[in-house]
């Protein structure tokens, strides 16, 4: 199996928790910048982002999704170009959250079992 560095996350959090909050103030800050998708609620998007979560989590892959959020947040701040997301990634809320990607998935009703399917 594949080995993934640990991504660092402040002293006196798990991974998961560190992974879950970002998640969490990364979804509040969408929703600030680029609000919610007319056909949408807020609730919509709480529960899809919870969902998500307590799958990646259950996965074993939140620091897989740090490491990618780290790099392309790395990527943007030293202007080389990233796309908008790339294939299934886009149905996931949790990488929109993270600015992985930036395509709202409940706006094109795209799947995030497409993604990553606990089965």
């Amino acid at each position: 199996a594949p080995q993934l560095p640990a991504y660092p996350v402040p002293e006196g959090q798990s991974t998961e928790d560190f992974f879950r909050n970002s998640a969490r103030e990364g979804l509040e800050k969408r929703f600030a910048t680029r609000g919610i998708a007319a056909q949408h609620r807020r609730e919509d998007y709480v529960a899809r982002l919870e969902r998500e979560l307590d799958i990646i989590n259950q996965m074993g892959f939140p620091g897989y999704f740090l490491i990618v959020m780290d790099f392309i947040r790395w990527a943007r701040e030293n202007d080389i170009p990233v796309g908008p997301g790339r294939g299934s990634g886009a149905g996931s809320l949790v990488a929109y959250a993270l600015e992985i990607t930036d395509l709202d998935p409940l706006e094109y009703d795209l799947l995030f079992e497409r993604f990553l399917n606990p089965e």
